[in-house]
């Protein structure tokens, strides 16, 4: 397909930089886009494979912005692009797109007056997802495209806000989600007046040209970190998106030797979780791709916390019935294996919430002396001290793995959230569920006590990615909890 080059004055080259007009090929350039801002972003596979077509570009400070909302001319020249149609360059002193305009309303991609004018600030506007779905969808049957009345029928089920949708859009919104050009947010909704993204028209753009056969190529892996910088108790979650399975990428990191990746429909993903015994400083992660040969590598730092001392008095009774080689044992034998599967699924998908509200008396991570002598352990929860018998809640959703009585740790509840994820409760002072139940975030599930090896009524709790302690705060409040 040949295309012209749009000329673009000097003071407008900011405003069209996302598009370059030039010749696209039904094979991609050897070469990858590359962009300053689109490292670790979701949509960085598609934003570089759709720019090596020609049909995207960013801007001249190297960047992309692919967080920033899209303008009707702007989206309106990618699908122009996309269609191979000739455009006229403008004339002296003539607004840059409305070659553009002419030649996608001859084409029709877009209505006369769809908009309510034809002037250059209605098409300098920010597009709604309804504009970009009647335009991507026009652009597809243009090129030959059928869309299936049965397959259109089907996807007028598949998101619940179809009913916000402008009339004269409807059809072409209820057809661009039936080709999954756009396939709605993660709750189920269009959002049809929302303002679409430059990200947004990159995966829009991708899933035109694959219909139209001018992509043929399989997107590359987009490798996800949670954060580059993390404090000791902090989990780090890897994503790898446009990778299926697990077998295909291997990682070398130094953090965690029992990392493993699980795998869904069309990602992998692992966790690396972090606690007073990790290191502070910086680790490399270093991927390799089986079938491609691509390798990459990814810096985190692991940056250090100031985990207090607590000088902890016992009742030397207390002591001397908890702290036994029969209690160590039955811990073993009983506690220990109630983390060691966890549902591949995650059971929960609301935020995480405080079990019981109280006075913390002892922060994650610290070390202990007891009646005077040093302890080889970290504190692994926290403590929250609360009157006997107040309600103790399940934290989030899932599922009993534990729930019996030890001698150390009193009355103990596991909880597995999926993913590896777990959460802890001891000294209760009733047990109210059973292994084996589906528990529900803010259920009852026991009360405050001081049973097993306890100076007084409280809740240990505790958040752990298999056996690993972590920092319960990174999850009810996103930061670490100090008294």
């Amino acid at each position: 397909m040949s295309h012209k080059y749009i000329k673009k004055s000097l003071n407008l080259i900011l405003v069209i930089a996302l598009i370059s007009v030039i010749t696209m090929t039904t094979a991609p350039h050897s070469f990858a886009a590359s962009f300053s801002d689109i490292d670790n972003h979701w949509a960085k596979s598609y934003i570089e494979t759709v720019a090596t077509y020609d049909a995207i570009s960013g801007y001249p400070d190297g960047s992309f912005k692919p967080n920033s909302n899209i303008t009707r001319i702007e989206f309106i020249t990618i699908m122009v692009n996309s269609q191979g149609i000739n455009v006229s360059s403008p004339v002296k002193g003539q607004y840059w797109g409305e070659p553009i305009i002419e030649a996608a309303l001859n084409s029709g991609l877009i209505l006369n007056n769809e908009y309510g004018n034809m002037s250059q600030s209605t098409f300098d506007k920010n597009i709604s997802r309804e504009e970009m779905a009647s335009i991507v969808v026009n652009a597809y049957i243009k090129s030959g495209g059928v869309v299936d009345p049965l397959v259109l029928h089907r996807a007028t089920t598949r998101l619940n806000d179809f009913d916000s949708v402008s009339p004269n859009y409807y059809e072409k919104v209820i057809a661009s989600v039936a080709m999954d050009f756009i396939t709605g947010y993660p709750e189920g909704t269009f959002a049809p007046k929302q303002n679409a993204s430059r990200s947004e028209a990159t995966v829009v753009s991708y899933r035109l040209l694959q219909k139209m056969g001018i992509i043929n190529s399989k997107l590359p892996e987009n490798i996800i970190i949670s954060k580059d910088k993390l404090k000791q108790g902090d989990l780090l979650k890897i994503t790898i998106h446009h990778v299926s399975d697990t077998s295909i990428i291997s990682l070398v990191q130094d953090l965690y030797p029992d990392f493993k990746w699980d795998e869904s429909k069309d990602f992998i993903q692992g966790y690396i979780p972090t606690n007073y015994n990790t290191s502070p400083g910086v680790y490399s992660l270093k991927f390799t791709n089986s079938e491609t040969g691509r390798k990459s590598t990814k810096d985190i730092q692991i940056i250090p916390r100031d985990f207090r001392v607590q000088k902890l008095k016992v009742d030397s009774s207390i002591e001397a019935s908890t702290k036994t080689e029969a209690a160590n044992a039955e811990y073993r034998k009983y506690f220990n294996p109630s983390r060691d599967n966890s549902s591949p699924v995650k059971y929960y998908t609301e935020p995480f919430l405080i079990p019981v509200k109280g006075r913390l008396t002892t922060e994650f991570g610290e070390s202990r002396t007891v009646n005077g002598a040093a302890t080889s352990y970290r504190h692994s929860g926290l403590d929250i001290a609360a009157p006997r018998g107040t309600n103790v809640l399940a934290t989030n959703r899932g599922k009993v793995n534990f729930s019996m009585p030890l001698i150390l740790t009193g009355n103990s509840i596991v909880i597995d959230h999926g993913e590896g994820l777990f959460s802890v409760y001891f000294h209760l002072d009733k047990l109210s569920v059973k292994e084996g139940e589906i528990v529900e975030r803010g259920q009852k599930i026991g009360e405050v006590g001081s049973t097993g090896f306890s100076t007084g009524p409280h809740l240990h709790f505790t958040m752990s990615y298999y056996k690993v302690s972590i920092e319960p705060g990174y999850f009810l409040y996103g930061e670490s909890i100090h008294s």
